[in-house]
């Protein structure tokens, strides 16, 4: 009986450590929502104000706004730069994992640490380049220099996948008559869709929440949904209500992408278990 009462003692700190945990991280997202609900008033009572008669009217003012417009080109410039890096990434790490060279480990490290580069140290560069070019305020600059982070880190983690898949596998299709594109194709990608699932959603939350480079490569056209959130912050105050609306719809993409890629999400996260 008392190892059985210190088992039950012990799920129960679990679950109520876990569920603390668990509340803690849902709790800003809870406020953003309330917030997106309440008047501009409501808000700042003290103290807060948790049943109210919620008003849509923040989303109406969001939804006449250039904020779609700008979602728009978040949305795009995030797919584009995803599914890009993704292609390339797989690409590139099937051959570091089946076709080792000499000094690969240094040109991994190499390559991942484009991703650690910080944006403030080459934004300027960009601009440069880009106003020689004549493609500033264009959705193809953004999506080329997210490209250049989210490649990197796409091939170091899906070099990881690769590496768990058994070369028995690919050594019999092999022998089935595959040549070396069929067999990446048709055998080793397929097994590496949790991993692609993984990569995509790290490197879509990545291009999406982006700011320092669209803040700066961008003025009007090619503006992108984190800017214009800043911009709704003017020399008259910050209006939460607005922000907090406009926060809920930029999530909701991101929120539906992971839900549709959950099962491969969690199949990616016992990936090592393969062998």
């Amino acid at each position: 009986m008392r190892e059985e009462a210190k088992i039950v003692i012990r799920r129960v700190v679990f679950l109520v450590v876990a569920l603390g945990i668990t509340l803690a991280f849902m709790f800003p997202l809870v406020w953003v929502v309330l917030a997106s609900l309440k008047t501009r008033l409501e808000i700042f009572v003290l103290p807060p104000k948790w049943i109210f008669l919620p008003t849509l009217q923040n989303y109406r003012d969001i939804l006449h706004s250039d904020f779609l417009y700008q979602l728009k080109n978040s949305l795009l410039v995030a797919a584009i730069s995803t599914g890009v890096s993704l292609v390339f990434g797989s690409l590139t790490a099937y051959g570091f994992s089946r076709y080792p060279i000499r000094g690969s480990d240094n040109i991994l490290f190499w390559i991942l640490s484009l991703r650690m580069l910080p944006p403030i140290a080459v934004v300027i560069p960009f601009y440069l380049l880009f106003r020689s070019l004549g493609l500033l305020d264009t959705t193809l600059a953004l999506v080329l220099v997210y490209c250049i982070f989210n490649i990197s880190f796409s091939i170091w983690v899906l070099k990881g996948f690769f590496d768990e898949i058994p070369i028995e596998l690919e050594e019999a299709a092999k022998l089935d008559g595959y040549s070396p594109a069929q067999v990446f194709f048709r055998v080793s990608l397929p097994l590496v869709r949790p991993g692609l699932a993984t990569t995509a959603i790290f490197c879509l939350i990545q291009s999406l929440n982006e700011f320092l480079v669209a803040l700066t490569l961008t003025t009007r056209k090619a503006v992108t949904a984190p800017v214009g959130l800043a911009k709704l912050q003017t020399f008259l105050g910050t209006d939460w209500g607005r922000i907090s609306a406009a926060a809920v719809i930029f999530m909701v993409p991101v929120v539906v992408f992971t839900v549709f890629v959950r099962n491969e999400l969690i199949r990616g996260m016992s990936f090592g278990r393969m062998r």
